[in-house]
């Protein structure tokens, strides 16, 4: 049975976020959401499809088993009630776990952490990780990672986040292109269903972490977040220049750490696109050279200009390394906080809605450091600086910004800082 056709059975109507987590078939699916997004709803009816088709086992797993019910509920009610398939056996152990096989073999737990020694056993064909961000590494790597090795097992991670965790590496993965992993980040308010105004009281009322991590779905720590208003869903949008486009770069050095060269543009509103990405550490100026020449030679052949190069001024011996190998470029406007503070700006949603700041899926680095970018905790009084080390692509779009700040008329778009 399709996925459409059984939610149309089950009176199931996802919304645009729950569409499009539905829609990917990767083995592992990260779904990182605010609160009432419909993460549950949409967790429960990923795995429905398996128990419909062949006999399999799988598991709800929750910190406690108050908090892996409302997704093992879910899926009884609507394999019971909705679809009305026979339960041959239900089953609860002495510990409060719940079990229900159906008719055709296929079994469903619902499962507490506790006590995680207590989830070393069978394989399993499918694992749900309800509220995952309350969950210890341990259980996840030592208890249940291996239970989906011998019948190569699905894994779906449905939570609202809770700091910089180890949940957050596994949402990294799915935004590393790595081979059977996807993940969706969504803020509350990409529900249609939630009220505009419970938003705007939340936002009101909530210190903004809170609000960030417990409604925007963001990864928040004591600290905070560096860039607050990025949201993949709404920010990550394929977008290539058209003929005729001035492209500019910027570039940041770097070799055990990663060398980070962004290209982007304005286009006629004013709204800057980063739509690519070249991301190496252990490489020779001459080997960036010949990447940035290679890309920009695809780029002139579509029509589409060459504008300047802005790169880090603290490097000048790079920056003139990089010029012989045939890529001219200018010293960055390197002022930190004013810097991020005009990228800040132009992700801001404009009067129609669409954000002033967009990038292409493909600069998956740049996605991931914009996600995980955070203020240093201050003990005393001073201005919060962000921690460096996770940077690379994103002064790289400092860079970049900073320039084409510096060649545009902003105040015809409304974006003069």
């Amino acid at each position: 049975m399709t996925g459409s056709v059984l939610f149309e059975r089950l009176g199931y109507e996802p919304h645009q976020g729950q569409l499009r987590f539905h829609a990917s078939d990767a083995r592992f699916k990260v779904l990182i959401a605010g609160a009432r997004f419909g993460k549950s709803l949409a967790a429960s009816h990923d795995v429905l499809r398996d128990m419909l088709g062949r006999e399999t086992r799988g598991w709800f797993v929750g910190p406690t088993l108050a908090l892996a019910r409302p997704e093992y509920d879910y899926l009884v009610l609507d394999a019971r009630r909705r679809l009305g398939l026979a339960a041959a056996r239900e089953f609860r152990s002495a510990q409060g776990h719940r079990g229900l096989t159906l008719v055709n073999g296929a079994e469903v737990h619902c499962l507490s952490a506790l006590q995680p020694q207590g989830l070393l056993g069978r394989e399993i064909d499918w694992l749900v990780l309800c509220e995952a961000a309350h969950l210890s590494r341990d259980a996840y790597e030592r208890f249940l990672r291996g239970r989906l090795v011998s019948r190569q097992g699905r894994l779906v991670v449905a939570t609202t986040p809770r700091g910089h965790n180890w949940i957050e590496e596994l949402y990294q993965r799915g935004l590393k292109a790595r081979p059977a992993w996807n993940s969706f980040r969504y803020a509350t308010w990409d529900n249609p269903r939630v009220l505009p105004a419970e938003i705007e009281e939340a936002r009101r009322t909530l210190p903004g972490p809170v609000f960030d991590e417990q409604f925007g779905g963001a990864f928040t720590g004591a600290s905070g977040r560096v860039y607050p208003e990025f949201e993949p869903a709404r920010h990550v949008l394929a977008c290539d220049p058209p003929a005729g486009a001035v492209c500019l770069r910027g570039i940041d050095f770097g070799f055990t750490r990663p060398f980070a060269c962004v290209w982007l543009y304005a286009d006629h509103d004013g709204r800057i696109c980063v739509f690519d990405e070249y991301y190496r550490a252990g490489g020779t100026a001459l080997d960036h050279a010949r990447e940035i020449l290679r890309r920009d030679e695809a780029l002139a052949a579509r029509d589409i200009l060459r504008g300047t190069s802005s790169a880090d001024p603290a490097a000048r011996a790079e920056r003139e390394a990089l010029a012989q190998g045939g890529v001219p470029n200018q010293p960055a406007e390197n002022a930190l906080l004013p810097g991020i503070s005009r990228v800040r700006q132009a992700l801001l949603p404009r009067a129609d809605g669409r954000p002033g700041l967009t990038v292409h899926p493909r600069c998956v680095n740049l996605i991931r450091e914009f996600e995980g970018y955070v203020y240093e905790e201050i003990r005393g009084a001073g201005e919060p600086l962000p921690v460096k080390g996770n940077d690379h692509a994103l002064d790289a779009l400092r860079y970049g910004v900073m320039g084409l700040c510096s060649r545009a008329d902003w105040r015809k778009f409304g974006l003069l800082w």
